[in-house]
């Protein structure tokens, strides 16, 4: 067991919908839905903002219409998906030369394959770094879980969701 919680887990918050949003700023603050929008279209991701109407990924698009309808609706551009997804990866690679991209929006990052020396608070600035320039690169949010294991890097990540840090000490775990 790592005596430092140095596994990262990146999640980008609402990352498709964010995408847009950072890229039309008339969309900024507005309920956004992107996915399929034929009549058996599913929700690829809602904006924050549309979720409060109770819409998320997986929903067939014909109900998250009735939920929320004066929301922006897009079929997803992968292109730019992509373009943000390797900027905020490459900040990854700094960090360590282990990234395991799950997505184009999720990924672990193993800090002990540098080689440096970690404790908490090191683990834990390099973490509230990585947050700050993925919002400086891309214009966007994410959520960073730190832990010893990937599975609790992961529960972090969820728990830290929109936009936070969360870490869990090795020996702390409940």
């Amino acid at each position: 067991m790592r005596k430092a919680p140095t596994i990262l887990h990146l999640d980008m918050d609402a990352f498709y919908a964010s995408a847009e949003q950072a890229s039309k700023p008339s969309l900024r603050g507005k309920a956004v839905v992107v996915g399929g929008l034929g009549p058996r279209g599913v929700v690829a991701t809602a904006s924050y903002e549309a979720r409060v109407f109770g819409v998320h990924s997986a929903m067939p698009m014909g109900q998250a219409r009735r939920l929320a309808p004066n929301a922006a609706y897009l079929v997803p551009r992968f292109g730019l998906y992509k373009a943000i997804s390797e900027q905020v990866m490459g900040l990854l690679r700094e960090l360590s030369p282990l990234v395991e991209p799950l997505s184009l929006d999720e990924a672990f990052v193993d800090l002990e394959a540098g080689g440096a020396a970690w404790d908490e608070a090191s683990a834990r600035l390099v973490g509230a770094r990585l947050r700050a320039d993925i919002r400086a690169v891309t214009g966007l949010t994410g959520s960073v879980g730190l832990a010893a294991s990937k599975m609790l890097a992961k529960i972090a990540s969820e728990q830290a969701k929109p936009d936070g840090l969360v870490v869990i000490e090795p020996g702390t775990e409940r």
